[in-house]
């Protein structure tokens, strides 16, 4: 449970922006979709788990949280956070009945998810609804307050860090071949549920494939190289993610080279994690340290890191024409995405830094190995 004192000071800091930006309320938008629920738990401390939702803050006065029928209202009143909650068929109508009511209809709004959340049905409706109002997309306001953490946000992401991390070591302690991928990563899965980390995903693969997957009911092989990753949000909603990487045998001399440019190559990107500095660096550093160990690149996986919080991916992104800036007290998510030779290898290694003017810090105590099961 996040505190009420943590409440406080995020519709503080959402107040002054709209104080700045002159919004007379906020209308901000949701789903339960991992990369879109992140505007609602920020305001609300509910995990929506399931359809849409809608928060309306005015500048003055307390907020109103608009969802559909069914029990997640009741729950949601529950949290404690909003104590005017909504549960209605038409939940746009509603939004447009509250803004309206609060004397508002034709004041300026800014819509927090309005390109990426809002549906194309939803929008139209929630424009002709409020036709005299002047909305505003404030989507790019708000990332940037919820982007910076607070001591208490930051004693949270430590503990889902830590926590992902003991389950990693709860997969190594289980593996062994002639178990089943399915048997073998339910021990890390259950030990997240225990621990509060109810959202996320527990992927793998083996062999040169750098493309996770889910468990199957595969048997594991002495010949194996096994990767694995885990991304969870924590009880507080704060996402994390970490990766291994198993084998039963010593690993062989190019993919053991490559796992350890990839830590070279992260080892520099926290080295300029400092505010600032911009998402475009990330890649830079990525592709000089993968140039200077010589390697033939030949592709990309992925991006090479992002920003991460209780929405999962947002900017900056480690994508070579980023220009958005660090922020001290960011958490940024680091992984390497270049592939190399012809059968495009790659290890999915990924950590979490917290920007510092001295560059990036550790969320937790987790360090990668290549770990030999035998």
């Amino acid at each position: 449970m996040v505190s009420t004192q943590e409440r406080a000071r995020r519709y503080a800091a959402l107040r002054a922006m709209m104080a700045r930006d002159g919004y007379a309320a906020l209308v901000i938008t949701g789903n339960a979709e991992a990369l879109q629920r992140g505007y609602i738990r920020y305001v609300t401390d509910w995990r929506l788990w399931g359809g849409k939702c809608f928060v309306v803050i005015p500048f003055e006065g307390d907020p109103v949280l608009v969802m559909g029928t069914g029990s997640q209202g009741h729950w949601a009143r529950n949290v404690g956070w909003v104590a005017d909650v909504r549960s209605v068929l038409d939940s746009v109508g509603e939004v447009v009945n509250v803004v309206t009511g609060l004397g508002l209809s034709s004041a300026r709004i800014g819509v927090v998810g309005m390109d990426q959340v809002l549906t194309y049905g939803d929008a139209s409706r929630l424009i002709k609804g409020l036709s005299q109002a002047e909305l505003v997309d404030a989507s790019v306001a708000v990332d940037d307050i919820m982007a910076v953490k607070s001591a208490e946000e930051l004693e949270q992401v430590r503990f889902t860090y830590n926590t992902i991390a003991a389950a990693l070591g709860r997969f190594k302690a289980a593996l062994a071949p002639g178990r089943s991928e399915r048997e073998v990563m339910v021990e890390a899965v259950d030990y997240l549920y225990l621990n509060g980390c109810l959202d996320g995903i527990a992927h793998l693969t083996v062999g040169a494939s750098s493309y996770l997957r889910p468990a199957s009911d595969r048997l594991f092989t002495e010949d194996d190289i096994v990767k694995v990753s885990l991304e969870f949000a924590g009880p507080s909603g704060h996402w994390i993610e970490l990766a291994g990487i198993y084998s039963f045998k010593e690993p062989p001399t190019r993919a053991l080279r490559y796992f350890e440019t990839s830590l070279k190559a992260m080892e520099g990107v926290r080295q300029i994690l400092k505010p600032g500095n911009v998402g475009g660096d990330i890649t830079r550093v990525v592709e000089e340290t993968f140039r200077a160990e010589g390697w033939n690149v030949t592709g990309r996986g992925i991006w090479d890191g992002h920003a991460i919080g209780i929405n999962v991916i947002r900017p900056p992104m480690g994508l070579i024409d980023s220009t958005d800036a660090f922020q001290e007290n960011m958490v940024m998510n680091i992984h390497p995405g270049l592939l190399v030779d012809e059968d495009q290898w790659g290890v999915y290694v990924q950590d979490n830094f917290l920007v510092t003017p001295e560059g990036g810090v550790r969320m937790g105590d987790y360090r990668y190995e290549w770990h030999v099961k035998r």
